[in-house]
């Protein structure tokens, strides 16, 4: 069983040096767990976040039935004039962290990744019929 109270301990480690919220989400965009400075926000995160790598990953599948080569995502990082947004999914969830303008991508994508090791078997265990 997931607790979302533990899977918030670990988002909050992400959320220092100009990362204002990390968030574990549904692919439809319902939160799990989340761990952020401004509380209010994270739902609009949430519901963008999961919008645009809907929107990205349906196009990836319908470029593949026309044998284009394109692949599905493995994350998407939007880059936009108030900060960034990185999603990735991980266990057929996904993990959005949104960040200030002055962050680094590749440390955005660190972190990611780092939080995507710690978290993607637990969930892997929990939601297998995503894989």
């Amino acid at each position: 069983m997931l607790k979302p109270k533990v899977i918030s301990q670990v988002l909050r480690q992400a959320t220092r040096n100009g990362i204002y919220a990390a968030l574990m989400l549904t692919q439809e965009g319902s939160l799990l767990a989340y761990a952020a400075d401004n509380d209010k926000s994270v739902k609009i995160y949430a519901a963008i976040s999961a919008n645009i790598w809907s929107n990205y990953k349906k196009q990836m599948v319908f470029s593949s039935l026309l044998n284009t080569g394109a692949e599905c995502p493995k994350f998407l990082l939007v880059q936009c004039q108030e900060g960034s947004v990185y999603v990735k999914e991980i266990g057929g969830m996904l993990l959005c962290l949104v960040a200030e303008e002055s962050v680094d991508l590749g440390i955005l994508k660190a972190k990611a990744d780092a939080l995507s090791a710690h978290l993607e078997e637990p969930l892997l265990r929990v939601v297998p019929q995503y894989v």
